[in-house]
Order: C-alpha cells, then structure tokens, then sequence
C-alpha cells in the first residue's frame, strides 16, 4: 500500500509523529501492510491514481474533473487558520507590503503569478475572484507560472509579479518558514470559500477500509498525545466528504469561461 501526505509543507516531525499514529490506529482497525513511512511522490497524477493507494491529498479541482470517477473521496481536514471554516478553506491574495492599501479591482493589468493550471486555490480561486472585474475577458496585462505556492510567494516579493492567490493553509505555514519572504508581503483579502484539500484513496479501497480510513484520522484528530503535532500542522479536525462535495470547483472553473474570462 502506498500512503502519501504531500500537499502542505508540515513540520516534517509533525507529520511523522501524525503518520505514526495514524498508522498504528489503521493497523488495530486490522489494516496490514501499512509503509512505516509517508511517499515523497514526483508525479502527483500517476501517484493519485496509482491502484494500491490507500491514502493521500489532492487538490479540490483535479478531484472534480481530471480524477473524477478515478478515486475515492476519504474527506478533508479542518485548519485554525485565517481564511478556513471548519473543512473549507479559501486562499490569501498576497501582495507587496507597500501595496497592501489597494483592492483587487485595483491591480488590474497588473502582472499575476499562479502556481499552476490544476490548481484551485493558485488558480481557479484567483480567475473567480477577478471574473466580475474583467474587461473583454481580461483582467491582468500578464499571468506567470511558478510551479509551486512557495515560488509565487518569492515571485512577488521580488518584484516579478505583482499579485498572486495562496492557499490560506500554505500561506500561514510557508510565513513559518520563509520569514524573509513573507515580510515584504501583505494580505488584501480572501477568495470565496470552497471545499478543503481531498484526502484520496483508490477506487479498489474496499468501503470497510474507508471507513477505517475516516474513522482513524477522525480519532487522530481528536488524540490529546497528538495535541502539539497538530497545533503545529493547525489541524482542528476532519470531516467525511465525498466526490459530490467536490463538484462546485468544476462548475466555478466552467462558469468563468462561460461568462468570457480568457484563458491564461
């Protein structure tokens, strides 16, 4: 079985003392064959979709059109971070501190940075954000691709972009670690709520082990033993979500099209 945690930039001993957990929970449940350690995957897609999964976390948009019907919704967590209720989540626009006076109508044509085309809160959440303020289909003079929320963070920064959409959970956890970065940035604002990142597992899971699934990180969640992991990862709690509940992030995607928002 593979296992994989790979969306968010924990405290790498948080995580492990989480997984740990978890994994012990999973394996009472009567679960074998658990990996004593999390995958570090390279190719998210083929790792998603990979038969033997039994757990990972992927990103609400991909969930709802290119891995639709080809996994297994397990739920979300919920995040104490600015920007989260309960197991939605929303992103920061994040922008220079000299320009943190100014509202996102204001930074039209001016230069956007997202992570990349599948992502929802990098990239859907920012088109919906600015759909009500284009002009012909076009609000920004130039949209950039960095790969990573933590690049777009850099971007900006350093003056090669001027705004960019940061999952709220991200934002508050990169803002731990790339002090230097974070204090040239200012937040204006937050996108509309959505639902959280999916935690996944394969369609081959049986609904026995689902359910152990969710049980497991419900009980997790809760562990007074995990109580500063979880502080540190800001997980509040999880809920049992399914592929349905994932359906708004396709249908906001298709709806920015359908009122002429150009590509980027």
């Amino acid at each position: 079985m593979i296992c994989a945690l790979p969306m968010y930039p924990f405290p790498a001993a948080s995580l492990r003392a989480f997984w740990t957990a978890l994994r012990d929970n999973l394996q009472r449940a009567g679960l074998q064959r658990l990996p004593l350690e999390l995958s570090q995957p390279d190719d998210l897609l083929r790792h998603w979709q990979r038969s033997d999964l039994l757990l990972s976390q992927s990103c609400g948009y991909p969930v709802s059109t290119l891995l639709r019907g080809k996994v297994q919704v397990v739920g979300a967590w919920h995040f104490d971070v600015p920007g989260c209720r309960h197991s939605n989540y929303s992103s920061t626009l994040l922008v220079r501190r000299e320009d943190a006076g100014k509202s996102l109508a204001q930074f039209g044509g001016a230069v956007a940075v997202c992570n990349e085309r599948h992502s929802q809160s990098g990239y859907h959440a920012l088109r919906s954000a600015v759909a009500p303020l284009a002009r012909d289909g076009r609000f920004f003079s130039k949209v950039l691709f960095s790969g990573a929320h933590r690049r777009s963070a850099q971007m900006v920064a350093g003056g090669e972009a001027d705004i960019a959409a940061l999952d709220c959970v991200s934002a508050f956890l990169l803002r731990q670690q790339e002090p230097a970065v974070f204090e040239r940035l200012a937040a204006i604002g937050f996108t509309e709520s959505m639902p959280g990142l999916p935690l996944i597992t394969s369609l081959n899971t049986p609904a026995t082990a689902l359910a152990q699934l969710r049980q497991a990180l419900s009980m997790c969640c809760q562990a007074p033993e995990l109580r500063d992991s979880l502080d540190a990862m800001r997980i509040a709690g999880f809920s049992a979500l399914d592929e349905n509940d994932y359906r708004i992030c396709a249908a906001r995607a298709r709806q920015n099209t359908k009122d002429g928002l150009a590509d980027w």
